[in-house]
């Protein structure tokens, strides 16, 4: 039964505007209001959308530019950070020669001390001992400076 009443409301709208009575005029006149809100609410919900996708391009551009950005400094950090290991590995070569000079001259100064001790005790002439006394001086002083004194 209801349908038959959905088929004349339709039959009803089929008519002309001269021929429709008042209730059927009314009836039209307040489908196609809600038909032109509902529209007009689609087209504002189309529009904020729209809107909101130029915001999110606009803020997805700024951020893709950061990003070229970025990858280009970390590109200049990479470049800078392998110049500084190498320069690292260079420092770090230097220093073993260096502690190994230094290991050589340590036991050079030691040895030179044991002999100066040896030849004091050993010499008898008093012109020995004051260059002996020279020597070990010296050695002290090349000790102090090298700050290995004990």
């Amino acid at each position: 039964m209801k349908m038959k009443n959905k088929k004349t409301k339709i039959k009803k709208l089929k008519l002309p505007l001269n021929k429709m009575t008042g209730d059927e005029k009314n009836y039209t006149a307040v489908l196609l209001e809600d038909v032109n809100s509902n529209t007009k609410a689609f087209w504002e919900i189309i529009s904020d959308n729209q809107n909101d996708i130029k915001i999110l391009k606009e803020k997805s551009d700024a951020t893709f530019e950061q990003l070229g950005f970025m990858t280009e400094k970390i590109g200049g950090m990479e470049t800078r950070l392998d110049s500084i290991e190498n320069l690292q590995a260079t420092t770090n070569k230097r220093l073993d020669s260096i502690e190994f000079k230094l290991d050589d001259l340590i036991s050079e100064i030691s040895f030179i001390k044991e002999e100066i001790l040896a030849l004091k005790t050993s010499l008898s002439a008093k012109a020995d001992k004051e260059k002996l006394e020279v020597l070990e001086f010296k050695i002290v002083r090349i000790e102090k400076y090298l700050k290995l004194a004990q």
